[in-house]
């Protein structure tokens, strides 16, 4: 019996060739999409959860009160760890890290030669942190690797290119030295696996925290710092979260002043949490994915696979009328109706295990499509055994909703009808099922399709709109070493190719996640008074360089090791009511010192433009000029070329790297840039599967109404009045799901705009112009067959009357 069914089944498939083509490549596009975006909203929301200690481990993030606002730090002071451990037995563990930050390494080879390496991910962390988070280590002992204050773990790919080293002998790396900054030599005492992508922990190197301590003596020892310092705990059960929290509050005073202890609350965050978690920002050298973007990929997912299911029932629906007569012979030899739904529901099964089976290699392709696309953040999405389930699951669902239906659907013939061919195919037509899959289909089709031009508008708001400073042409380098900035600026304006050059701690917006943080108030104010503000160290140039516009006051005359001048936005005076003017001569002070205020800046971007504008000094102090901004007349390869030459006479133990800074500006919306790019795919895909739906829709009607056509045109029909007998009501379907997608996509970018703080206004041309887009195609969809039907000569469609 079930042989027979598969047979008739396949022999049913290969007959209709072009809705069995719709259905398999429909549910294909579907199953594919759907399975690829649950797979990565299921990578993005499980960082960090395969840590054995996982369930029980938490960050310690700070809540800092001011006047006039709260800020949220996701980093602490460098002496909380040692002190929750030695005044918190009940801790089951706590440990602390440092970084990821970037050092350039020399390594001797085996050869004899020395080589330079600069790597961008060098961890720091104490002996507790491979006891906290699960290591596989090939080669070492993880008891003491880290012990020793000179020792470093490598990861098996540093392993492989400093010593080419191969799988099998890893413990060849042990015992071997490398130099930190060509200084300090470090010991190999281990070698580990590369860290997994869906971790917040991201290195190519472990330095003990010891080292870091005497490096740096002044964050190790300072309460008020918490520069790119992260503690964690691990706790024996979750219920003792909340009672910790509340002995830390009181226990704090033992080790803060008075007026740090009111400003600054501790609370713990779950590990699990931290990646989807938008309040405390992203960890140093992270990235964050919140949760309602999760949210709403897993609920585009299912539409994405319902509008191929739809596609499905409507066409195994439509295709009723030509299968009524087998329908009624069938059921006039004796077979019952359950016998018939078997049957068809094995049909409609093997169209879906068919198109189940084509998704396994789709789905790899998307994922690998994924990767190379999004290297910013460095996705590593696998598929993996366990996935096979997700395209299982979704088969169910399929054969749920899109096989049983049909078969119900189609056994239901009553038998004399069918056979005297008095099945009315008109009522079934009218049957507000079919019209409201395809209106539903189209609301979601139209979602995805407005939704895309108003992301578009809003990522070129970000892209084109005025940050209030010059980037264009601009090229940032390092320069570490500031006793050697001059003559690399003469050598550089020697050329040609530059016109400007000036050196600072990073350009007017904060970009690559640097961003340095100081309080302010008036010297006679309390600390409790002090105001959040961003700290710039920048040089005589740097207004010039950048367009910064004076108000009142002067730019600074001289760059001095101890700083004594202070320019400021405006921003930074509203809090006191000045006006510019007022405000020159006024001694501020900061955490780092007291100075006056020299000049006033116009406002410009220093955050990107998902946030408000905030207090900024710039500070004339050598301290931190460790980046050298230069402005190209023409940003072309010897122009680049020009600028290493210079970069590497001047800094000949380091590395050269050079930034865009447009390029490196366009990063900080890497987020809003996957948005849009997603919405983009999903709805040129939602189009795709809804046009083939409306094609094979289409296909039938015309094929059933082959002889109207050509009565009509022996009539003296014209093609368009032919067109729009099947188009019209399409066109009014389509209308419709446009005045039901409208309001609902306004109220859901509404809010996704209210997350920014420069913003675009939402003008209903943008849903007009998404509505007549999608009205276009449907239309080019649907006339696509009928024009087809009415090119035909009549006479071979009336001729078998």
């Amino acid at each position: 019996m079930i042989k027979n069914y598969i047979k008739v089944a396949w022999r049913n498939l290969i007959k209709n060739r072009l809705s069995s083509f719709i259905n398999v490549f429909g549910l294909t596009l579907g199953i594919s999409v759907c399975v690829t975006i649950l797979i990565f909203v299921r990578y993005e929301s499980t960082f960090d959860a395969f840590h054995k200690k996982a369930d029980l481990t938490y960050r310690i993030v700070q809540h800092s009160l001011l006047p006039n606002q709260t800020l949220y730090w996701n980093t602490t002071a460098y002496p909380l760890a040692e002190a929750l451990r030695n005044d918190f037995p009940e801790i089951n563990q706590v440990t602390q890290i440092s970084g990821p930050v970037s050092r350039v390494l020399k390594v001797e080879d085996a050869l004899g030669n020395e080589n330079l390496f600069e790597e961008p991910e060098i961890l720091f962390v104490d002996e507790y942190y491979p006891k906290t988070f699960d290591l596989i280590w090939l080669a070492g002992n993880e008891n003491t690797a880290l012990r020793e204050i000179n020792s470093v773990v490598l990861t098996e790919t540093m392993a492989k290119r400093y010593f080419q080293l191969g799988p099998n002998n890893y413990s060849n790396a042990l015992g071997k030295t490398i130099y930190l900054q060509n200084d300090d030599p470090l010991t190999v005492t281990g070698v580990i696996k590369s860290p997994k992508g869906n971790s917040d922990h991201q290195y190519n190197m472990l330095i003990p925290y010891k080292f870091f301590i005497t490096q740096n003596s002044f964050f190790s020892e300072n309460w008020s710092a918490n520069h790119q310092g992260t503690t964690y705990v691990v706790l024996n059960n979750t219920a003792s979260k909340g009672a910790l929290e509340s002995k830390i509050a009181d226990w704090k005073k033992k080790y803060l002043n008075p007026q740090n202890d009111k400003r600054i609350s501790y609370y713990l965050q779950p590990l699990k949490e931290i990646h989807n978690e938008t309040l405390y920002g992203p960890s140093p050298g992270g990235y964050i994915l919140p949760k309602n973007i999760l949210s709403i990929s897993t609920v585009i997912a299912l539409f994405i696979l319902l509008i191929a299911l739809i596609n499905f029932v409507n066409l195994a629906t439509a295709q009723s009328y030509s299968r009524s007569k087998e329908v009624g012979i069938r059921k006039v030899v004796g077979s019952e109706r359950r016998h018939l739904i078997l049957q068809f529901i094995f049909e409609n099964s093997l169209v879906i295990v068919l198109a189940s089976l084509i998704s396994i290699i789709a789905i790899k392709g998307l994922l690998m499509l994924l990767n190379d696309y999004l290297t910013v953040i460095d996705l590593q999405l696998r598929f993996l055994p366990e996935h096979f389930l997700y395209i299982i699951l979704t088969a169910i669902i399929a054969m749920l909703l899109a096989a049983v239906y049909p078969a119900l659907f189609l056994s239901s013939f009553e038998p004399i009808k069918a056979l005297r061919n008095k099945f009315d195919y008109t009522k079934v037509d009218k049957v507000n099922l079919r019209r409201s899959l395809v209106t539903f289909q189209f609301v979601v089709v139209q979602l995805f399709v407005i939704a895309a031009i108003v992301l578009a508008f809003q990522v070129s708001h970000f892209k084109s709109n005025d940050l209030g400073f010059h980037r264009d042409t601009v090229v940032i380098t390092k320069s570490s070493d500031y006793s050697k900035s001059k003559v690399y600026k003469e050598k550089l304006l020697a050329e040609s190719a530059v016109s400007k050059v000036s050196f600072g701690s990073g350009p007017p917006m904060a970009v690559n996640g640097l961003q340095l943080g100081t309080n302010y108030r008036l010297p006679k104010q309390s600390e409790e008074e002090s105001l959040a503000a961003e700290m710039k160290m920048v040089d005589t140039e740097y207004l010039d360089f950048y367009g910064l516009q004076l108000l009142a006051g002067r730019n600074f005359t001289l760059n001095k090791e101890a700083f004594d001048e202070f320019i400021v936005n405006e921003t930074f005076l509203k809090p006191y009511g000045w006006t510019p003017e007022e405000a020159i001569g006024q001694q501020i002070q900061i955490n780092e010192g007291i100075a006056k205020i020299v000049g006033v800046v116009k406002d410009f971007h220093n955050n990107s433009l998902q946030y408000d504008i905030t207090p900024c000094v710039l500070v004339n102090w050598t301290y931190y000029l460790n980046s050298a901004f230069i402005k190209l007349n023409d940003a072309d390869y010897i122009s680049l070329a020009t600028i290493k030459t210079n970069w590497e006479e001047i800094y000949p133990n380091a590395i050269y790297s050079y930034q865009f800074l447009d390029d490196a500006i366009a990063k900080e919306y890497t987020v809003e840039n996957m948005i849009f790019a997603g919405f983009g795919v999903f709805s040129i895909l939602s189009i795709l599967i809804g046009c083939l739906g409306l094609l094979g829709l289409m296909s039938f009607m015309v094929s059933k109404k082959s002889r109207e056509i050509g009565i009509r045109k022996v009539l003296g029909a014209s093609l368009l009045e032919n067109v729009s007998l099947f188009s019209k009501e399409y066109i009014k379907l389509v209308g419709l799901s446009f005045v039901i997608a409208a309001p609902l996509v306004h109220y859901f970018m509404s809010l996704w705009l209210e997350g920014f703080s420069y913003r675009i206004q939402l003008s209903f041309w943008m849903f007009l112009f998404g509505g007549l887009v999608t009205l276009l195609i449907a239309v080019i969809t649907c006339s696509i067959q009928s024009i087809k039907a009415s090119l035909v000569n009549p006479i071979k469609s009336l001729r078998t009357e």
